[in-house]
């Protein structure tokens, strides 16, 4: 009977699923026929009145793909969400108040942004460990004049999405530590970076501290190999913050939130494997660090 059930979910996850993929194809059309109005004004000599109905179109076009995609959403993550995360925590509470993670409140280094926002907070615990995963948004806000118009607008444009998550080690660390991803300024600079010795780590992250010392004794051969390896399986550029108190701040550069639909492309088989990984592979890097 369960099964029945869950084959019957499924099959409207899929329809869903496939609605939301042809309104977003309708938006995305109304969103071209938006900017094509608008251009087609500004070739005529700034008409004025194309130009809006062409920017009222665009507008209208990107709604209907962003409410088509939530709507999805919304229900793929009321089907799943919760039996996922209840395979991997105990005491789950959805949109638990206060919240327990703040981005900008660790050493991770983010983009330049204006604003930080959090959604789809999920707390439970994980081993005994309280923990707690969130989707983080970072945007960048411009002021800019159009020349057609002379009107002055606002521009928000996107600049991170992640996946994030606290757990309370419930120990105590010697020192503070940052790992963080190297770029190509980084290593053109040669930028400074606490080395541990692993050439293959070295090349691949950043490591700054309070005592560079105590860190190589929380960072370990073991640890290090165990951390090189989930990198490996990783779905995004990802950096971790460990402060003295225990809390192990992980996060993920991924483009996309917690049971993220994506595309919609996927079935909802398919999503619940990607969701079960994606939140294994976290549960898997606080192990490296229970312990240590």
């Amino acid at each position: 009977m369960e099964e029945r059930d869950m084959n019957m979910t499924d099959e409207h996850m899929a329809q869903e699923l496939r609605k939301s993929k042809g309104s977003k194809l309708g938006g995305k059309i109304l969103s071209l026929l938006g900017v094509v109005i608008a251009v087609v004004g500004i070739i005529l000599g700034g008409n004025l009145v194309m130009i809006v109905i062409g920017g009222v179109v665009l507008s209208l076009g990107q709604m209907v793909q962003g409410k088509s995609k939530d709507k999805a959403g919304r229900q793929t993550f009321d089907a799943i969400a919760p039996d996922i995360v209840g395979a991997a925590l105990e005491n789950v509470q959805m949109n638990p108040a206060p919240h327990l993670l703040d981005a900008e409140d660790t050493n991770i280094p983010l983009p330049g942004h204006t604003h930080c926002s959090g959604s789809g907070y999920i707390r439970g615990t994980y081993r005994g460990l309280t923990t707690e995963l969130c989707t983080v948004r970072l945007t960048e806000v411009s002021e800019f004049q159009r020349e057609e118009t002379g009107l002055w607008e606002k521009n928000e444009q996107v600049v991170y999405t992640g996946q994030w998550m606290l757990c309370e080690l419930g120990q105590e660390f010697q020192t503070w530590l940052t790992i963080w991803p190297r770029d190509k300024m980084d290593k053109l600079f040669n930028a400074r970076t606490i080395k541990t010795g692993n050439e293959m780590f070295d090349k691949r992250f950043n490591l700054s501290s309070g005592d560079a010392q105590a860190v190589l004794c929380i960072l370990n051969p073991g640890c290090i190999e165990q951390i090189l390896a989930l990198a490996d399986a990783s779905f995004g550029k990802f950096a971790v913050n460990l402060n003295p108190d225990g809390r192990l701040y992980l996060a993920v550069h991924s483009g996309r939130g917690f049971f993220d639909i994506g595309k919609g492309r996927e079935m909802p088989d398919q999503l619940r494997r990607r969701f079960a990984c994606e939140l294994r592979w976290f549960t898997d890097l606080i192990d490296v660090f229970r312990g240590v």
